[in-house]
């Protein structure tokens, strides 16, 4: 991290909130998995209506995180943070006290519009607050935080679920957040930016066609056809008309910079190779191998402990050479942990704790270059607009890979709980899974080289 004497005391405040808050909001997206054992038990739950726990999460988030944006950087950045906050914790207390399916997935659906609120706003702090030679530290810093919770999430929450209770998960939550509240009101300074017209229509219609597109890619296999084509129709047609728009929720010009498409691919490459390698090992530790949530999530701790080594000096060499080799060579090295994954179930136990000390060093030597990479491209007018889609970009790329992951274990496993008499059925969703992020991987490494030598800085 930077020496405090790089930083002014405002600066250190704004970096210690989004820090924390992109910390705590990643930790709530990736927390569930490792409690899905219990809360399946004790709800009776299928393997389908267990993956929607987090399913429903990422939907909502992804859902309202553009509408959200142009509201947010106009209104104001830390008046909203503090809504987000506020909303989070009430769907955590509901979480707390769910007692059946339903009412679990209407909580997870109001974190999931809260975090898409909060995740939106702590770049926007930081890059208006944070000065520009000082940027790729700071962004390194926050970035790194975001991976090192959904990294941890099964280590901590194993422990809190194994000793105590998934309810207690929550209310441990909420309790971390009012604290982060609290920080919140001790910021004197508001961030806003220049003032656009909002198109409600063109919002609602957005929120509208993610749903159907999400709701019917993890239905593929039997009605979600029908709201998948319907939400790909609506979505062209919408792109058409926002072309044309004075006032296009879409800001297209963005995706004219081929440098920003590519950073925020590689943003969505790394999401979905992350969250998903987390949630099937997760998955084989307790499952497959027979730990219990405890063991499960202190074997997965090793991959955010190297991250936290990694970062710090991964944000002072992003300030210092070029991004896009940085990233480059970061996804490079998550190529070769992809691709032992495919061979999961057969890797002894210390040759997996390998692979998870070289996923720590790829992780944490890629978010500072990354963020910095996609966030510096743009002008600073249109900061708002690119957070979101950046935002949006990683929590799609969670959303995918769990979306795909369902549906392998719908086809293969079938609606039915996990046991011991389908695990064979469940190691090969794992490969098929991991052979999809190895070939996303690779195509994310070519992309990040191909910018660096076909673009000009």
């Amino acid at each position: 991290m930077k020496s405090h004497s790089q930083f002014s005391s405002d600066d250190l405040r704004i970096l210690v909130i989004a820090s924390l808050t992109q910390f705590t909001t990643s930790f709530i997206g990736s927390m569930i998995p490792v409690a899905i054992p219990l809360i399946s038990g004790e709800l009776n739950l299928s393997i389908e209506f267990a993956n929607w726990i987090t399913i429903s999460y990422m939907i909502a988030l992804i859902a309202v995180s553009i509408p959200l944006s142009r509201v947010i950087s106009q209104h104001g950045v830390k008046k909203f943070t503090i809504y987000g906050v506020t909303i989070l914790i009430i769907g955590l207390i509901m979480s707390a006290i769910s007692f059946n399916i339903y009412f679990l997935l209407c909580s997870r659906i109001l974190q999931g519009i809260s975090v898409a609120i909060l995740l939106i706003s702590i770049y926007l702090l930081v890059v208006n607050q944070i000065p520009e030679n000082h940027l790729g530290g700071a962004l390194g810093i926050v970035g790194s935080c975001g991976y090192i919770g959904m990294t941890s999430a099964p280590t901590i929450s194993g422990f809190i679920v194994y000793y105590l209770s998934w309810r207690i998960l929550f209310i441990l939550m909420v309790l971390i957040f009012a604290i982060e509240l609290i920080l919140l009101f001790s910021v004197d300074r508001e961030y806003k930016s220049e003032q656009k017209p909002i198109n409600i229509k063109s919002s609602f219609l957005y929120i509208v066609i993610i749903t159907l597109v999400m709701l019917g890619l993890n239905k593929i296999t039997t009605w979600g056809i029908y709201p998948f084509a319907i939400g790909l129709i609506l979505l062209i047609i919408n792109l058409k008309y926002e072309y044309k728009s004075p006032n296009p929720i879409f800001n297209l010009n963005l995706f004219r910079n081929m440098k920003y498409v590519i950073g925020n691919y590689a943003g969505f490459v790394t999401y979905f190779i992350t969250f998903i390698a987390t949630y099937i090992l997760n998955f084989h530790l307790q499952y497959v191998l027979g730990y219990d949530s405890r063991i499960a999530g202190m074997i997965l701790l090793i991959t955010p402990i190297v991250m936290v080594l990694i970062s710090a000096p991964s944000g002072k060499l992003a300030d210092k050479y070029d991004n896009r080799i940085l990233a480059g060579i970061a996804m490079t090295i998550l190529l070769f942990v992809m691709f032992a994954l495919c061979f999961i179930d057969l890797l002894p136990l210390h040759v997996l704790f390998v692979v998870l000390v070289i996923q720590g060093i790829g992780h944490g030597l890629f978010s500072p270059p990354n963020n910095k990479y996609v966030l510096t491209t743009i002008d600073k007018k249109n900061l708002g607009d690119a957070s979101s889609m950046l935002t949006t970009s990683k929590e799609l790329g969670k959303s995918f890979s769990l979306a795909i992951y369902n549906v392998i274990c719908i086809i293969i496993i079938g609606n039915q709980e996990i046991s011991g008499n389908n695990i064979p059925e469940l190691i090969l969703s794992s490969h098929l899974i991991m052979y999809i992020s190895t070939i996303l991987t690779l195509s994310a490494a070519i992309l990040l080289f191909y910018s660096k030598f076909h673009y000009k800085d």
